[in-house]
């Protein structure tokens, strides 16, 4: 696929967002514009990345309830 190379840092960052590797935020992307069913493996990177964000968030609220509340 070509695009102009000046994209490339803002592509990388738009997928690392949304928690895929460029190739597979591409073919969610183009996917998506042609109105395509999304492909199961970016699915699965999908629901992968959303679970890892849950964790993360979860783990974040945990360590929240550990501080100590100052006076």
């Amino acid at each position: 696929m070509r695009y102009p190379k000046d994209y490339d840092p803002i592509l990388e960052r738009i997928a690392k967002d949304a928690g895929l590797n460029l190739s597979s935020w591409l073919a969610l992307a183009v996917s998506q514009q042609a109105g395509l069913e999304i492909p199961d493996y970016v699915k699965d990177e999908l629901d992968k990345a959303e679970r890892e964000r849950a964790a993360r968030a979860t783990e974040q609220e945990l360590d929240m309830l550990d501080m100590p509340k100052s006076a």
